[in-house]
């Protein structure tokens, strides 16, 4: 049954992230964060754009960790492979490593400058509700799948876990950047391990040093670990100015000037 599992595995992040979409966006309409902010009409529009590409490219594209890590199964190759790890630990190493891949390869997209140029135009974004989490330049699945595709078959991953990652990871993209207001309590209970949206949010600020902080995708745990840690009070979090020094520019809201984002030369303010 598992392989038959792992055989549809790419179907699965797309299978669930639909529902989790709608549920998401009920929960933006009922429990607001940010209420009244000034936005361009065509911002959630060029959002959605940039995320009906990018879902074009994974549909026709095997974009998927889990097509190398069966691959390297297969071979065998790649650390747990060869080491014949138990499946326990094996999927404990797969989670653990697949969600400080993603940390580093977010990490480097902010440090060099070409991968930045490529990154900001998810950052650009004016305003955060969860249409931002679709809202990513094509070129970034060009640097982000071979990276972790790379680190899949090199450690080996568990192809079965790694579904699980992925259909998880993939929702979550949509979660912590949603316009979604949480009791401070709870928020405070769930940072503790998981990414929230109070927490990514800052990621999203118009200055540099709150911007370059807050990486993780589904867990706190590496941002704590390498110091990359960033919070902000409500009261703060509500004064936060989204988006990057090219904030107020109308090629912001603009799906044309976005896809061209990459010629641009690097616009982040140290503000």
């Amino acid at each position: 049954m598992l392989s038959r599992l792992a055989e549809g595995q790419a179907w699965l992040p797309f299978v669930l992230f639909w529902p989790v979409l709608v549920a998401i966006a009920a929960a933006e309409l009922c429990w607001p964060l940010y209420i009244g902010r000034n936005e361009p009409p065509s911002r959630i529009p060029v959002n959605v754009a940039l995320g009906l590409v990018n879902a074009g490219l994974a549909v026709l594209l095997p974009l998927s960790t889990v097509l190398p890590a069966q691959w390297a199964a297969r071979q065998p190759v790649g650390l747990l492979n060869l080491a014949g790890a138990p499946l326990l630990v094996a999927a404990v190493a797969t989670v653990t490593v697949r969600s400080l891949a993603s940390y580093g390869v977010h990490r480097l997209s902010h440090a060099v400058p070409l991968l930045w140029r490529i990154h900001r135009v998810h950052h650009v974004d004016t305003a955060l509700d969860l249409s931002t989490g679709l809202r990513n330049h094509p070129l970034e699945l060009a640097v982000v799948v071979p990276c972790l595709a790379a680190v899949t078959v090199a450690f080996g991953l568990e192809p079965r876990t790694l579904i699980v990652y992925e259909a998880i990871a993939l929702p979550f993209a949509l979660w912590t950047h949603a316009n979604v207001r949480l009791r401070p309590g709870l928020e405070r209970r769930l940072r503790l391990l998981f990414v929230t949206p109070a927490m990514h949010h800052v990621h999203h600020s118009a200055r540099r040093a709150e911007t370059d902080s807050n990486y993780g995708d589904v867990f706190s745990l590496w941002d704590r670990l390498f110091g990359t840690h960033r919070m902000l009070d409500g009261k703060a979090l509500q004064a936060v100015r989204f988006g990057l020094g090219e904030a107020d520019d109308p090629r912001a809201a603009s799906f044309a000037a976005q896809i061209l984002s990459p010629l641009r030369r690097d616009g982040r303010s140290e503000a």
